[in-house]
């Protein structure tokens, strides 16, 4: 199905002058089942009483049995304790081989297990994604528990200054949550505790904006920071302001460009901060793949997207 752009997404796609490649993608899908099989982690969002809640799965693929692309089995409770239908935002990722599909819909309990039903689902590139594999094979549902932090925690500092690896959940007008892949250098997390700020640079991307445009359209945000050595995450959680920074002088055309430099900024996010959480046990602990360079926008399409692999 069709990919359907909300006022908030056609206003930044509009801004950046991207409407046409954004229309262009609106029907692609790419091999989401294949991906979903290859993932070595799986984060889902679902909006709960409290805000926005994570469920992480991780370990060695398969995590998970794909009967259609967008109709994916767990053998786990992915929300333990809620025995109610979810709308959920997720994202399929194996972070070695830098494959991902974004899978959004209903999940549903089922006996001991969970079926998520995706309204929609489709796959984006490899850029910007830190190279790390799991250090555990097992499979892993997390969080174990979750603690509230203060926004100058020293842990959290760290965390954020260090990360090169986010995802960042926003949520549509319809309510529908979403999740998608934040990565770039050391540092290009930027946190004011005094402030109670969260900023970073939006790279460029397909020219969709489904994230830029549900946190202009609705602003609630929670970014979701990997500590790799532990398998915990802090949660950041808050509303949301994105702010075009890159405006095609011609209507873009492609999805995957190749760029002179690495990180080329599309946009900047600034989030205004309500909480922050300690996620333990989200995540398998992870380590970087040695003499593995990311993939930046410097690299070929081709490179970038690597629908074939390498």
């Amino acid at each position: 199905m069709p990919l359907t752009y909300h006022a908030g997404q056609i206003e930044v796609q509009t801004e950046a002058n991207t409407r046409r490649v954004a229309d262009k993608l609106s029907s692609w899908v790419g091999p989401v089942g294949e991906f979903t099989l290859g993932a070595d982690l799986i984060l889902l969002a679902s909006v709960q009483e409290d805000g926005l809640r994570f469920a992480g799965l991780s370990g060695e693929a398969p995590l998970v049995a794909v009967e259609e692309p967008g109709r994916v089995l767990f053998s786990q409770r992915m929300f333990p304790g809620k025995a109610a239908e979810l709308l959920v935002g997720g994202i399929a990722i194996n972070l070695s081989t830098r494959r991902r599909a974004r899978l959004n819909g209903r999940l549903t309990p089922e006996d001991d297990g969970s079926r998520l039903e995706a309204a929609e689902a489709f796959c984006n590139c490899r850029k910007y994604i830190a190279p790390t594999f799991a250090l555990e094979q097992v499979p892993h549902l997390g969080p174990v528990s979750s603690e509230e932090l203060a926004f100058d925690d020293a842990w959290l500092a760290e965390v954020v200054a260090r990360a090169e690896t986010s995802f960042l959940a926003s949520v549509s007008p319809a309510g529908q949550p979403d999740v998608s892949h934040r990565g770039g250098p050391a540092g290009f997390l930027s946190l004011d505790p005094r402030a109670g700020e969260l900023r970073w640079p939006e790279f460029v991307g397909d020219g969709m904006f489904k994230s830029a445009g549900n946190v202009r359209a609705s602003e609630a945000v929670s970014l979701l920071v990997l500590d790799l050595e532990s398998g915990d995450a802090a949660q950041l959680d808050g509303r949301g302001e994105y702010r075009t920074v890159l405006r095609y002088k011609e209507p873009r055309t492609e999805g995957l460009m190749t760029n002179p430099e690495p990180y080329p900024v599309q946009g900047e996010m600034t989030v205004r901060l309500s909480c922050a959480r300690r996620l333990r046990g989200l995540t398998s602990p992870r380590k970087h793949v040695e003499g593995q360079r990311r993939i930046t926008s410097c690299d070929s399409a081709a490179r970038q997207s690597g629908m074939r692999g390498e």
